[in-house]
């Protein structure tokens, strides 16, 4: 048990590292001149590409895959949350507004997490723990001060952003409370096998059909490195090890690894694009890593005693 809990936390680790980067890859292929990159563009591809590595997989071990006899309806919910309605309500928020509301909202799914584990789980975390998951937090709201884009935050916007927010930590407790039934695999799957469906057809409704608009990117090269690595990295590894996570941690313990995000979301910013950042950036990094750890630490405290 304590093996699984130990690669559970370095799965967790590891997805999101690779979430954080997914921002800079997503900023590559909307930041192209001479084609346009819409958001459900850029997600259709993402998730067609990662639907198919799935099945890539599948053909080498179709084992994984086993459904018959299994309430797989119930995974359904779990693609809609994550990831349908969160890159929905995420992107629209983040085209009206700064993200400063935005990434001290999407820190709070820890927070969120943790109350849906303790009510519906019986999952308790300790007082040390949940003070460390408020330090993460603060980190992220501290980090958010610096931002100095432009943008009023409306209360259709706060909406949009209580929805990305509800939808991320309800996929955690919907992918926590599934995994008795179904593997990391078969949940990942479904996820990818409704958000390719679902985020293709908007892409197509949103430029009213003309399958020119959609396959022109095709033709750039950024725009392939950057579907590849969401594709494949972003998508595959990173959505496979939070449902690997959530199956063997508490919510309280896999949760709390997103705000992990944040800082190599900064550390990428600084080191490869160059942007500039305050020493209090730097030192709410810091919190975010220290309340990460205190929640790690203080569950082995617990389960010592």
């Amino acid at each position: 048990m304590k093996n699984k809990q130990l690669s559970a936390m370095a799965m967790a680790f590891l997805g999101n590292v690779i979430f954080g980067f997914s921002f800079l890859f997503s900023k590559m292929a909307f930041s192209l001149t001479s084609v346009s990159v819409t958001p459900f563009i850029l997600l259709s591809y993402r998730f067609l590409i990662a639907f198919l590595v799935m099945n890539v997989i599948l053909l080498f071990r179709p084992s994984l895959l086993s459904l018959r006899g299994k309430k797989w309806w119930r995974l359904l919910l779990l693609g809609l949350l994550q990831p349908v309605a969160y890159f929905i309500f995420e992107n629209y928020a983040l085209q009206q507004t700064n993200t400063v509301l935005s990434a001290v909202m999407i820190a709070l799914v820890p927070v969120v997490s943790l109350l849906l584990g303790l009510v519906f789980l019986r999952e308790r975390p300790t007082v040390l723990q949940v003070i460390c998951s408020v330090v993460s937090v603060v980190g992220v709201a501290l980090i958010s001060l610096g931002d100095t884009a432009e943008g009023k935050a409306s209360f259709w916007v706060f909406l949009l952003l209580l929805g990305a927010m509800l939808s991320a930590a309800g996929f955690n407790f919907v992918s926590r409370k599934t995994s008795t039934e179904f593997t990391s695999f078969e949940r990942t799957y479904v996820m990818f096998l409704l958000a390719s469906v679902v985020f293709t057809v908007l892409a197509l409704i949103e430029n009213r059909s003309d399958l020119s608009r959609i396959v022109l990117p095709l033709a750039e090269t950024e725009f392939l490195i950057s579907i590849a690595f969401l594709g494949l990295f972003s998508s595959v590894f990173a959505f496979f090890s939070v449902n690997y996570a959530n199956t063997h941690l508490t919510l309280t313990r896999s949760t709390a690894f997103s705000n992990i995000t944040t800082v190599v979301s900064l550390l990428a910013g600084v080191l490869i694009l160059r942007e500039e950042h305050s020493v209090l950036a730097l030192f709410a990094a810091v919190l975010i890593v220290v309340g990460v750890w205190g929640v790690q630490h203080f569950a082995h405290r617990e389960a010592q005693k």
